[in-house]
């Protein structure tokens, strides 16, 4: 990304990693030169793992950022057959804490920083929807990560429970990395209220916020293996995104 439209030859790795006693999947795409590169902890939506954040990873991969996507519901109790379940897939998160995510991340994190082919300080995450949320939690809970990218994540929980104890907005208290929200202007998950309060809040916290919402697109419109997909739109927050990182990543490698 730093060399303006080259796209860089990738590689791919489909492996684990060892959580807490937990065995994790973990999906790698980076450039093939082992030079080192800046990383990208990449969030999954509620439909965890599957061949769309794959192909995301492999997008970003292309841009020179090495990026790791494992599966945070791998292992947990009463996974619906089918992935693409909605209602039995947000059934599962439910009873899962946040703190336990964001501590699968956190391990990830550590791993990633040992290794000799990604620039330590220049580890970013980036989440949609549910993985939105989930990866603006952990950047709120770990100052070494570098930035923090949040598509159309949740601000406020409808109410909070045992796993859910405060709002994800709640974890921003202290100095926080460069955070980009992008959110979208038709979503009965996310009021432009949310939207305001995230924008203000990182605002206070952050050392850099942007904030853009796209307001003739539905949730999920990035998604484009999904009838919410808005081909412009996307696009635009793809180029934006992009912008983001090497304004706040990137330059580091030059």
């Amino acid at each position: 990304m730093s060399e303006k439209n080259i796209l860089h030859e990738i590689t791919e790795e489909e492996t684990t990693y060892d959580c807490n006693g937990r065995n994790l999947p973990l999906f790698i795409a980076g450039p093939v030169s082992n030079k080192k590169a800046p990383a990208l902890i990449l969030v999954h939506e509620i439909f965890g793992l599957n061949d769309h954040i794959r192909d995301v990873a492999r997008r970003f991969a292309a841009q020179g950022i090495r990026t790791f996507a494992t599966d945070l519901f791998h292992g947990r109790e009463n996974m619906p057959e089918d992935k693409n379940d909605l209602q039995g897939m947000r059934a599962v998160w439910e009873k899962i804490p946040d703190g336990e995510l964001i501590g699968d991340l956190q391990v990830l994190f550590m791993n990633i920083s040992k290794r000799q082919d990604v620039i330590t300080q220049s580890i970013g995450t980036l989440g949609y929807c549910m993985g939105g949320a989930i990866a603006f939690m952990f950047a709120c809970s770990n100052p070494s990560v570098a930035f923090a990218i949040d598509y159309y994540g949740r601000v406020k929980y409808p109410e909070l429970t045992t796993e859910k104890p405060k709002h994800p907005i709640d974890y921003a208290v202290g100095k926080l990395c460069p955070v980009l929200g992008i959110f979208s202007g038709i979503d009965p998950l996310i009021t432009l209220t949310d939207v305001e309060l995230f924008e203000q809040t990182a605002m206070k916290y952050a050392s850099h916020a942007e904030v853009k919402v796209y307001l003739n697109a539905p949730h999920a419109f990035f998604n484009d293996r999904r009838d919410n997909y808005r081909e412009e739109e996307a696009k635009d927050a793809w180029q934006l995104t992009l912008a983001f990182i090497d304004r706040h990543v990137m330059v580091k490698t030059h």
